[in-house]
């Protein structure tokens, strides 16, 4: 509930982070705001101070012999009231469609060529239906948004999670956009977990089978993903992943509070492979060789390990600060001496720089035993990655049409 300035406490969506926080006042804001004694200010402000540090609503707060200001107390503490949250935007309002267009301009005016559409299927809202992806609204504001930003010469990203098994990802790409592919960094785990790479080559010849265009990623600013595995993995699998990650320090996050309904594990990617360098590097050279546009998270390129210090700052609902530590530059500089981010940026290189991972190539992929190989060929050369999934080792080359190696690297 919202306080708004005439008194009225107004319903209103939010979807994520749901907090109401009180500030209390001090003795000089009671004395102009509601015109009391100071001496009378000075104790309510105390008296404030020490019940809203305690957990306690407005209403609770006993002001023992100055009670006859308990109405006006809480009426000024509630009309200050703060929120923490994401509060939903009406969309059928032309505010918010002038909203998105200055917001997308802005961002084109800054060079920007992608942009990620937060959480974007908690959009549509309507009493009586889901709390996400309604049909077909949330694909008519897609369309909006998209009516605003092709002319800025902006391609959007919807960041939605769902189950495998739910197909969103596949209709998603029907209609023309970029999938962001969550799958991959369960897979990647549970590839080493299981020592082969059968299910990620089932899924990348998925992607190469129906055209969908991706942007894939290991860790992010939001954990490695698990929902989404749901329907491509047995769910036994999944717990498996889930186990693993936490015996290496991972945070459950449940989805709504629900202690049965796994959403993400919160943890960096390095220390979700044990932090042993040489699964970080195979990981990120899978991901390079997979189809789609690659996403690099800051702190999987450092090699960076769990923040649990930084967990514990943040308090209750703090899991994700476990991988959004802070690098100074100093420290990014002396992590650039370590060999497992020097040699993630060579493979970065030639993912970025080589035409042979342009995205009108031909990928393909075949397992053999503990050994993936993922296959990329176009006018200007075949690029063939092997990796071994039992003990991370992996070769990659990147030859022109006459044979000649122009780039060879592995461990």
């Amino acid at each position: 509930m919202v306080r708004f300035p005439d008194g009225r406490d107004v319903p209103y969506w939010n979807t994520f982070y749901q907090e109401v926080r009180y500030r209390a006042p001090d003795a000089v804001e009671l004395v102009s705001e509601l015109g009391m004694q100071y001496s009378e200010a000075v104790e309510i402000s105390r008296r404030c101070a020490e019940a809203l540090g305690e957990g306690r609503k407005p209403r609770e707060i006993d002001l023992g012999e100055l009670s006859a200001w308990k109405g006006p107390v809480v009426s000024y503490l509630e009309s200050h009231r703060g929120y923490l949250g994401q509060m939903d935007l009406n969309i059928r309002s032309p505010l918010v469609t002038e909203y998105y267009r200055e917001t997308l301009e802005k961002l084109a005016g800054y060079r920007a060529s992608v942009i990620r559409l937060d959480a974007f299927a908690y959009a549509s809202k309507e009493v009586g239906r889901h709390n996400f992806l309604n049909e077909p609204e949330t694909w008519d504001l897609l369309r909006t948004i998209d009516g605003i930003a092709s002319p800025l010469g902006l391609e959007l990203l919807p960041e939605i999670h769902a189950d495998y098994a739910a197909g969103t990802y596949r209709a998603l790409a029907e209609k023309g956009y970029r999938v962001y592919d969550f799958f991959l960094p369960g897979l990647l785990i549970d590839a080493f977990r299981r020592g082969n790479g059968e299910k990620l080559a089932e899924w990348g010849r998925e992607i190469v089978r129906g055209g969908i265009r991706t942007v894939n990623m290991l860790g992010c600013h939001d954990g490695i993903p698990l929902l989404d595995l749901r329907g491509l993995l047995p769910e036994e699998d999944i717990r498996a992943v889930i186990d693993t990650v936490v015996a290496r320090g991972g945070h459950v996050k449940d989805l709504h509070g629900a202690k049965n309904v796994y959403y993400q594990v919160n943890a960096t990617y390095f220390s979700a492979l044990g932090e042993d360098e040489r699964r970080m590097l195979a990981a990120r050279a899978v991901q390079l060789f997979m189809p789609g546009r690659p996403q690099v998270w800051y702190l999987d390129l450092f090699a960076g390990k769990n923040d649990y210090e930084a967990v514990r700052r943040a308090g209750p609902g703090g899991h994700k600060e476990i991988n959004r530590s802070s690098l100074t530059a100093e420290l990014a500089a002396e992590k650039l001496s370590e060999s497992v981010v020097r040699d993630q940026l060579t493979l970065l290189r030639a993912r970025n720089c080589d035409p042979v991972f342009a995205e009108d190539g031909v990928v393909s992929f075949d397992e053999e035993g503990s050994v993936l190989r993922i296959r990329r060929e176009n006018e200007s050369g075949t690029a063939l990655l092997s990796v071994d999934f039992a003990d991370g080792g992996f070769s990659a080359v990147i030859a022109d049409p006459d044979g000649r190696e122009r780039f060879c690297f592995g461990q």
